[in-house]
């Protein structure tokens, strides 16, 4: 699964090259800004039938992709990028996402004849290690049980005990959560849960945002989301008994000068009809 993902991920950013250094790619030669239909008078063909909107600011066709980047980190200059082209093009280049584990431009996926690319005319090749730890080739079991970032996380969840326990070694994560879900009481199943989907949520933050959380911080957000749950479903079943006496609200006479509206409403099961009422007292 995770390693369909990140080849698919590859592929659908990297549609021309590589961003790394970004100083050997001519900006304007990247193709995510061609149209789809053939040249016309309105659109100026910079070669190979790559087709960029016309005409830019004077300078922009010498630009490298590392001249629209933040110097000190990677990420796009919002402000430069606005400043130089139409909005058009420029809500296209910021909606292009930067990969932080490519370090060297390279072209890797050329277009064809008619300018567009398939995936025939395109193959990625996509490292398949961990985007959080990156020592070990990634699949399920390690995303959520083996990656050091994950271990750290149950540790501090105070879950250790669950993901050493022999009882929860299965070889893969399905039968191992399975096992887990089936032995484990319900408030260790819902904390269990909420980690993994932290732990799942943090991956794909490293991922697509370069932005990876310490093992106390996932285990912070996992204990807030299954507390929030726990408390709204508790408050509900104190409410299924239903209301006392005490509780019920009872009619009130509206106060002088205004009016109050009473509104009922009901549903006749299986005849897909339904009526309502309405009085105005003052």
């Amino acid at each position: 699964m995770t390693k369909g993902i990140q080849s698919m991920y590859c592929m659908g950013i990297s549609l021309v090259s590589k961003r790394g250094d970004k100083s050997t790619v001519k900006f304007l030669h990247l193709n995510f800004l061609a149209k789809s239909a053939p040249p016309t008078s309105e659109t100026k063909d910079l070669g190979s039938d790559i087709v960029t909107p016309s005409p830019q600011p004077a300078g922009v066709y010498q630009l490298s992709v590392r001249d629209l980047l933040h110097e000190n980190y990677k990420a796009w200059n919002i402000v430069k990028v606005r400043n130089l082209f139409s909005n058009d093009v420029a809500e296209k280049i910021l909606e292009t996402p930067l990969v932080s584990s490519v370090r060297e431009d390279k072209v890797v996926w050329e277009e064809e004849r008619n300018g567009c690319y398939s995936v025939k005319s395109g193959r990625v090749d996509c490292t398949l290690n961990c985007p959080v730890c990156d020592e070990e080739i990634e699949d399920e079991l390690h995303v959520f049980f083996r990656c050091a970032i994950a271990r750290d996380s149950w540790s501090a969840a105070g879950l250790s005990s669950v993901l050493h326990n022999a009882t929860y070694q299965q070889t893969n994560a399905m039968d191992r959560i399975f096992a887990i879900c089936s032995n484990e009481s319900s408030d260790t199943v819902g904390r269990v849960a909420m980690l993994l989907w932290c732990i799942w949520h943090n991956r794909n933050d490293k991922l697509w945002n370069d932005n990876v959380q310490m093992p106390r911080q996932i285990e912070r957000h996992a204990f807030d989301a299954w507390n929030d749950w726990y408390s709204v479903h508790k408050l509900q079943s104190n409410n299924v008994s239903g209301n006392t006496e005490a509780d019920l609200v009872r009619w009130e006479k509206p106060t002088l000068d205004w009016v109050k509206c009473n509104v009922d409403v009901a549903f006749v099961s299986g005849s897909g009809r339904t009526s309502m009422g309405i009085v105005f007292s003052r």
